[in-house]
């Protein structure tokens, strides 16, 4: 099949959370098919992913959407004061243009969205789509406005969700089949659209992450790691510094913790001393990873899976984690880790694990077997497949109910090698 895998981030390197799920199936699909790539991303980005992919790939097109921050908060505001969410900043008219321009050019027989958000723009009836959604973004909203405190920010947060609600539904329901990563997302979506077609695909795990490390473990060292620019990660890392991590050092004076992720607001930087470090960036986490003597998954708000969770099961990482942060993930309490939902039984779990070594290896070695049985990028792309050919038979049925919008830009033809500005 032609197939155009449209991404809300450039997929290479897979070095944030959405390319760790997007770039896999992205290799999967890949096996099988003529892939096209259509991307947000910059000019670097393209450069990037060319001279590792575009050999292999029948169109390239990057968008380059980049705004100032100050810019986009103000956008965002403007959204939220006229009633428009603000995930509708993922709609842009250079992206539509270039999607106009590829489904001119060639005739595919399917559209992958790595996102469903993407289906703000106005996709073509006469394709079958998929749409993935790494978490239900609405859901993740809600969360957040039920743990906030601030009195600013909780009504904020509610209206978001009011809004996004209605816009995540309705263009979720553009898809022919939307792929969901938990069963839970999956009931989530249901109960808004219970005639659609839903699969549940959990992430996977890079190999690189069963591979051992030459890093010595430090006995007193805890990890956290994340993209920090991703509010829920942010939320929970505040929450583990300033209510577990004290209680954790009153039993264990010698604790140190590791935050490791890109983008760590000025706040969190600030937080650095002796026994915190903030990493920032790092090219590979691996190496930090396999430092920790314990991995903490702190998270009050999220949704969809961990790939943080996967990857410490991978390396034999012994996990402390929130009920919610370790959420469809076969992970039993006391079998293959632990669970605390209050910072002195989290402050607790984690000095029980830093100070017993049978038990820390009876959750390793049991985490371990879990994610080599059941979380296989390889047959999660065989499930993606049998997805793809499902809609194979229905390719020359016009799909959904979406008439065409008389504003879109005139269609026409563009080099598959060109940047579109």
């Amino acid at each position: 099949m032609k197939i155009l895998m449209i991404f809300q981030n450039a997929p290479y390197p897979p070095d944030i959370g959405p390319s760790k799920r997007n770039f896999p199936f992205f290799l999967e699909t890949l096996k099988r098919h003529e892939v096209s790539v259509l991307s947000f991303g910059t000019a670097d980005d393209e450069r990037k992913f060319r001279d590792a992919y575009g050999d292999r790939c029948r169109h390239v097109v990057f968008v380059n959407n980049s705004r100032s921050r100050i810019l986009n908060f103000i956008s965002r505001m403007w959204r939220l004061f006229t009633g428009q969410s603000s995930y509708l900043q993922f709609w842009s008219p250079k992206l539509q243009k270039a999607l106009d321009r590829l489904i001119a050019q060639e005739k595919f027989d399917l559209i992958h969205c790595c996102t469903t958000i993407l289906g703000y723009h106005e996709l073509p009836h006469t394709i079958p789509l998929v749409g993935d959604m790494h978490n239900v973004e609405y859901d993740n909203v809600y969360r957040a406005y039920e743990q906030t405190k601030n009195i600013l920010t909780k009504p904020y947060y509610y209206w978001e969700h009011v809004l996004l609600k209605r816009d995540e539904t309705r263009i979720t329901d553009k898809f022919n089949v939307v792929v969901t990563t938990t069963e839970r997302d999956r009931d989530i979506i249901r109960k808004e659209l219970p005639n659609k077609a839903i699969h549940v695909i959990p992430n996977g795990v890079d190999p690189a992450f069963f591979k051992q490390q030459p890093v010595e473990e430090d006995p007193h060292t805890i990890v956290f790691a994340g993209l920090m620019s991703y509010y829920p990660n942010y939320h929970g890392i505040l929450y583990f510094l300033d209510e577990i991590f004290p209680l954790i050092r009153e039993q264990n004076p010698q604790a140190r913790l590791l935050v490791v992720g890109a983008y760590p607001p000025k706040r969190l930087q600030h937080r650095a001393n002796e026994y915190i470090t903030v990493t920032g960036f790092v090219d590979d986490v691996k190496p930090y990873f396999a430092t920790g003597r314990v991995f903490a998954i702190p998270l009050l708000i999220g949704g969809g899976i961990r790939g943080k969770a996967l990857e410490a099961m991978a390396m034999r990482r012994p996990i402390v984690s929130t009920t919610l942060g370790c959420e469809g993930i076969n992970l039993k309490h006391e079998e293959s880790a632990l669970f605390a939902d209050t910072p002195q039984d989290f402050a607790n779990s984690v000095i029980r694990l830093l100070n017993d070594a049978a038990l820390r290896k009876k959750l390793t070695d049991k985490a371990y077997q879990n994610v080599v049985e059941g979380y296989s990028w390889e047959v999660n792309g065989l499930t993606l497949e049998r997805v793809y050919q499902s809609l194979v038979p229905k390719a020359d049925i016009v799909f959904g109910n979406h008439p065409p919008n008389p504003s879109r830009p005139a269609k026409g033809l563009v080099p598959s090698t060109q940047q579109a500005e």
